[in-house]
């Protein structure tokens, strides 16, 4: 297979942050372990669209790895969790936006909270079949905003998590920064644990004035946390192997965000310290799949991730159908 590198990232933050005083719970009980920790995160606005998003974290891409955005994207890549329209997505207004003129357009609607990992998969498969020489990969996570802002839906203990934001990575046919393996595990015995519902029975697709929701029983919720915290340490330790890398070696960590207790767990069950661990969760909230690429962004930006150390991606998605783990040599130029 080709040698396929992640070169760089970048994201976009919205404008607006929201602290805890937005929601409007309407008991006292406490949260959930899985509904604690966030003191803030970003909501989108109403008239703020994934593409636009995605244009605002390019730019910043472009700028640092200096790109003709015309001719320098093979493969343009998306995953929107919120879709600005139900029929289609938006990887051809992005690529519209930017100039861009992509062999491959794919909007892909699977891979949840890992579908960057998935992408750099598929990108990587495409690469080593076809003339392609370079993807971008794009992640957004906007229904913080869009649904759990919402005036009944704010006031459920689950809408205090969700944050919104952008993150986009940048693929390279080289021997950069290369990827050493990748493991994805699909879990299809536990699709449909996680479904979005209203209060009034309705589908999402018909009229009704009832806000959306996500279908978390106390029993979905233990099950979700037992299932999260052994396949995503299971698919980490298999990428690692693969790569002959001892988790010991693990210079820095990026996992999707769900909540501190996952962080936690995760972290404890590779044996690694915190400062190894990328966590934006108190301030961000959960990115869903815009985690892993705004996560890389940060770290680059601050120095944790260090020239010729390993990067570990990894994480699980949905209610645990599917989990994934990337390594990958950072020594960038």
């Amino acid at each position: 297979m080709k040698t396929v590198s992640l070169v760089s990232a970048a994201s976009y933050l919205p404008a607006r942050v929201v602290d805890n005083s937005f929601f409007q719970h309407s008991d006292e009980a406490p949260a959930h372990a899985m509904f604690r920790g966030v003191k803030q995160r970003h909501h989108v606005a109403r008239d703020e669209t994934a593409q636009s998003m995605i244009v605002q974290a390019t730019q910043k891409l472009a700028d640092r790895l200096n790109l003709d955005l015309h001719n320098d994207v093979d493969i343009l890549m998306t995953n929107v969790t919120a879709p600005d329209q139900p029929f289609m997505g938006c990887g051809a207004a992005v690529g519209k936006a930017l100039g861009c003129r992509p062999e491959w357009i794919l909007d892909l609607h699977n891979g949840g909270c890992v579908s960057f990992i998935a992408m750099i998969a598929q990108a990587q498969a495409l690469m080593s079949h076809s003339g392609a020489k370079t993807a971008l990969l794009c992640n957004v996570q906007n229904s913080a905003g869009r649904l759990f802002a919402q005036d009944e839906t704010r006031k459920l203990k689950q809408a205090l998590i969700p944050g919104d934001g952008c993150g986009v990575g940048y693929l390279v046919a080289s021997n950069e920064s290369p990827i050493k393996s990748i493991v994805q595990r699909n879990y299809c015995e536990y699709a449909g644990d996680m479904a979005i519902v209203r209060h009034d029975g309705s589908e999402w697709w018909e009229p009704s004035t009832a806000c959306s929701y996500v279908d978390f029983t106390e029993a979905k919720l233990a099950q979700i946390m037992g299932r999260a915290n052994h396949i995503v340490p299971e698919a980490i330790r298999e990428a690692c192997r693969q790569a002959n890398l001892p988790t010991d070696q693990i210079g820095t960590l990026i996992t999707n965000q769900p909540n501190r207790i996952f962080l936690r767990n995760w972290r404890e069950a590779l044996q690694l310290p915190p400062t190894r661990h990328v966590s934006t969760f108190e301030r961000h909230g959960n990115l869903f799949g815009a985690a892993l690429p705004l996560c890389l962004a940060e770290a680059i930006d601050s120095g944790q991730l260090q020239a010729n150390s390993h990067l570990v991606l990894g994480g699980f998605a949905h209610a645990g159908d599917f989990a994934a783990a990337a390594v990958i040599h950072w020594r960038p130029q």
